[in-house]
């Protein structure tokens, strides 16, 4: 018999109250296990389509297909900015279709783009490849999972969405290191063949996961439930949008181009993968620590300061090359890297509501995904120009160190 539970908001902190329907017992404790253990197997298999993942295989693709850093860069960003253009259509759906088809969906078109990557036989099948490992591995996945967790939680919502995020610190300190030695054996198309056999095995665990779950209520903590049309006409959304792009502005750009990183710092590539077990570590340590600040202060607040590590990473990516410096690196960059995803969960919903929350994350990903892909190619452009890695360093660490602190302060002022 398929039990339909009633309609219920999960704060996390009635975890023991029982809900009884039709003959069936339901607790919420089980619920919101089941709602993070989904979402953190979304962030965690999300991998395979984050730029530190496909970033890794940038030299065997350049060797194969005789490529050079900005053909490369400009590539990776024509099939990022396809995705990011798709997500606005796409990343809405989940406002109305069932979570568990909408994952279906997803997870299978995540696997076809890993099969597209392992038969390229030209640079141009790229595209097509990177194009569905962006849209459902970068976009959609983490849109699935950070999305549910922002509906279903409210009182609790920084917290679960710090635990809903473990998943991308897992995945960035375990694949790298996995990917540097498994090239090191065998050929690279192999290891796209191996993500797509884990991406069909993951999916009845998340089809279990997600069926049969209750409707999530509008959020009676927000203020307002905004649409996508009325937020774009909110004059915060536009003082706050420099803030919110620039940690996956720099980040991709910098782990796109890590090799480049590892010639000018004189940080061997073995080096720079291990240092991402740093940046995981902080990571985890950022987001949870977040978490909890939103939960106490808001995602409003913290926004001016979640950018302070990585400036000082950068600054230190500018300014030294001693091996022990990498983790210093990595884990300051960790820390707004997590300090970031747990803020761009909350921030929305606690500024529009939840109601359209799914096509206001969508539109707002698709900012992410743009940014993104700008930076690879920009990053390529100035270094096949003449600029070195450090002084594009420097600029980026002045940039983060100072937009935060002149505009963040915008969305704690009410809406004229």
């Amino acid at each position: 018999m398929i039990c339909r539970p009633p309609v219920r908001h999960y704060t996390g902190r009635h975890l023991l109250i029982r809900l009884r329907f039709k003959g069936c017992l339901l607790s919420t404790a089980t619920i919101s296990t089941r709602l993070l253990a989904f979402s953190l197997l979304a962030t965690l298999f999300s991998g395979f389509g984050q730029t530190f993942f496909i970033g890794l295989f940038g030299g065997a693709w350049r060797t194969e297909f005789d490529l050079d850093y900005a053909e490369l860069g400009m590539l990776y960003s024509a099939a990022t900015l396809t995705s990011g253009l798709l997500i606005v259509t796409v990343g809405r759906w989940l406002d109305h279709i069932p979570l568990h088809r909408y994952t279906a969906g997803v997870v299978m078109a995540f696997a076809v783009g890993c099969v597209v990557i392992a038969l390229a036989p030209s640079a141009l099948w790229l595209i097509p490849g990177i194009l569905l490992l962006r849209l459902c591995g970068q976009g959609l996945m983490g849109h699935i999972a950070i999305t549910t967790i922002a509906r279903y939680f409210s009182a609790r919502r920084g917290r679960a969405l710090a635990i809903a995020q473990l998943g991308y610190p897992i995945g960035e300190a375990l694949l790298p290191l996995l990917v540097v030695v498994a090239l090191s054996l065998t050929d690279w198309r192999h290891l796209w063949w191996l993500a797509a056999l884990a991406l069909l095995m993951l999916l009845p665990v998340l089809l279990r996961l997600s069926v049969n779950l209750p409707a999530p209520t509008e959020d009676t903590n927000s203020t307002s439930h905004a649409s996508r049309r009325q937020v774009l006409r909110d004059w915060r959304f536009y003082a706050i949008l420099p803030v919110t792009l620039t940690a996956p502005f720099i980040i991709t750009g910098l782990f796109f181009h890590q090799v480049a990183v590892a010639e000018a710092t004189r940080w061997s590539l073995t080096l720079l993968a291990s240092a991402f077990s740093v940046y995981a570590i902080l990571q985890v340590s950022g987001g949870l620590l977040t978490g909890f600040l939103i939960d106490r202060y808001s995602a409003r607040r913290l926004m001016r300061f979640y950018l302070l590590p990585m400036g000082l990473g950068c600054l230190v990516l500018w300014w030294g090359e001693s091996n022990w410096l990498v983790f210093a690196y990595m884990g300051l960059l960790g820390l707004s890297a997590g300090a970031n995803g747990t803020l761009g969960g909350a921030l929305w919903a606690e500024l529009y509501g939840t109601r359209y929350i799914g096509a206001i994350r969508a539109m707002m990903h698709a900012l992410m995904v743009v940014s993104t892909a700008i930076s690879p190619v920009l990053f390529g452009l100035l270094m096949d120009g003449g600029m070195s890695i450090r002084s594009l360093a420097l600029v980026l660490a002045v940039y983060a160190l100072v937009i935060p602190l002149v505009l963040g302060g915008s969305v704690l002022r009410e809406a004229r």
